[in-house]
């Protein structure tokens, strides 16, 4: 048996856009819904969703049925036991929340990698190699991995070009959210001085041969991004399409 090609991985490779969607709910069914809608790629949230290894793995299973569909997980922290577990349990693409050195991304990269390049803990048999039955799966299982590294403070844009210059770093995905909180502008990423960090990453990224990603749930700023040069970009979650779907709905009774 082969390892399924990670699809968003080479996408970025070649600069293709990967358009993705944020799946919060921590519920395989709504998984299943969004990996089925065309999506490039999906995001499973293990920080603000109330997500744990079980239901992540669940998940991965459903999502596992779309092969043109990556599922990526975003892990809590960089916990290098949290890494190998998650990887052990199938998840070959991850999303680490706010990097802020280069020495940080190396170390992620080590607890991604077996030795004698990293310190992942070496098991025989677990589902990322479909319980042993992937041929080669030690050897070769960097091939198919993806890490998306968080950008979230000032101290992370400032160190962007020395943690994109890190082998096994794929992407910057900058976090607008809680780099504008931490620069100053709250729930204001349009803000100048957030906007001009954003394009600082994405020329970070760029100059070292790394793809670029950020979370954009508006329509407007999505395709701006997109324009400017990002490819791994999230335009919207299952979380907020429930709720905006069903205010919208009750809103046309409610108000006629």
């Amino acid at each position: 048996m082969q390892e399924r090609r990670n699809v968003l991985k080479q996408a970025l490779v070649a600069g293709t856009p990967a358009i993705g969607v944020w799946c919060s709910l921590a519920n395989a069914l709504t998984t299943e819904i969004v990996a089925g809608s065309g999506a490039d790629w999906i995001l499973i949230d293990g920080e603000h969703s109330p997500n744990d290894l079980r239901s992540i793995v669940a998940q991965l299973q459903v999502a596992a049925a779309f092969p043109t569909c990556e599922a990526a997980v975003r892990i809590p922290s960089d916990d290098p036991n949290l890494i190998k577990q998650m990887m052990d349990g199938g998840a070959r693409s991850l999303m680490v929340p706010n990097v802020r050195t280069a020495d940080q991304a190396r170390a992620i990269v080590a607890a991604m990698s077996y030795a004698p390049a990293g310190i992942r803990g070496f098991s025989m048999g677990h589902r990322a190699n479909a319980f042993g039955r992937i041929r080669n799966y030690h050897a070769t299982a960097r091939d198919q991995q993806l890490l998306a590294v968080q950008i979230e403070c000032e101290t992370g844009v400032a160190n962007a070009a020395a943690i994109a210059a890190v082998p096994g770093v794929d992407a910057l995905f900058v976090g607008p959210g809680d780099l504008s909180a931490n620069m100053g502008a709250m729930g204001n990423p349009g803000a100048a001085p957030v906007q001009a960090a954003i394009a600082q990453v994405l020329k970070a990224a760029q100059d070292h041969g790394k793809a670029a990603g950020i979370l954009a749930p508006q329509q407007a700023d999505a395709d701006r991004y997109l324009a400017a040069g990002f490819t791994m970009v999230a335009v919207g979650s299952d979380l907020g399409l429930l709720a905006r779907g069903s205010d919208d709905l009750v809103a046309r009774f409610r108000n006629r």
